[in-house]
């Protein structure tokens, strides 16, 4: 989206020959303001005179406009919204399986996702930075910093050290994200969902319950009779896991 000038850096010599410099809207010029209202006003009565844009004109030309410096961009914030990436776009199936069968999701996705190194080094560490973009990276996220000095073994050029750096940096940043979101993730009653899923399938009404001894009954009786029961099940843990970024 196109950003519109904040302020304005006008050098415009009026009548009284006082210039208006660098007036702007994150400065308290009160008598700038006055006098620029008052060649303003002085060109609105030229105009309904003789309807010429010659003095408009000629009064915007003298105008500089600017727009204020890009934020830096937020790394850790970055890091955040692509380890939530790798759960919601790649991982999701995986970590779900891993729920049912194990009872909680693993961190570990170099070993237990299908072509998990893969993923993460295409879709967060093979990126490029520039070297101020390196700087500012290596600057917020100092905790993260790779040590790996032989990652850019035989590299001399500086910059590009500071490249390679800074990738790897992200890297080790989005990789402690995840591990937390994977934490958070096992930190549901995975029993609990299958055994109100369970009831759920089976159509079953609380005095019903009685007639099971265990919750493992109950859950057993579902996945052997109920063939909705899977796809329900996954559902309600896909449900629960978007939970957390809701």
């Amino acid at each position: 989206m196109k950003q519109e000038p904040s302020y304005i850096i006008a050098s415009i010599y009026v009548d009284l020959s006082r210039p208006i410099s660098r007036y702007s809207s994150y400065r308290d010029t009160d008598y700038a303001k006055q006098i620029l209202k008052s060649q303003l006003t002085s060109l609105a009565i030229q105009f309904a005179s003789n309807h010429s844009l010659d003095g408009i004109d000629e009064f915007m030309g003298r105008f500089h406009f600017e727009l204020p410096p890009e934020p830096p961009t937020n790394y850790r914030q970055e890091a955040e919204d692509d380890a939530a990436n790798l759960v919601l776009e790649y991982f999701m199936d995986e970590i779900v399986d891993q729920l049912i069968d194990k009872g909680e999701a693993s961190a570990d996705i170099n070993n237990d996702y299908d072509n998990g190194d893969g993923i993460f080094h295409e879709v967060i560490t093979d990126r490029s930075y520039h070297m101020t973009e390196a700087a500012e990276l290596l600057s917020q996220l100092y905790e993260y910093a790779e040590e790996d000095a032989g990652l850019w073994e035989g590299e001399t050029d500086v910059d590009r050290i500071a490249e390679i750096q800074a990738a790897y940096t992200y890297g080790n940043a989005v990789w402690d994200e995840f591990d937390t979101l994977i934490m958070n993730i096992n930190s549901l009653d995975i029993d609990d969902i299958k055994f109100e899923t369970a009831i759920k399938c089976l159509g079953l009404k609380p005095d019903d319950l009685d007639d099971y001894e265990k919750m493992e009954e109950l859950i057993e009786t579902a996945e052997e009779t109920c063939v909705e029961y899977e796809e329900n099940l996954r559902e309600r843990l896909i449900e629960e896991i978007k939970n957390f970024w809701e």
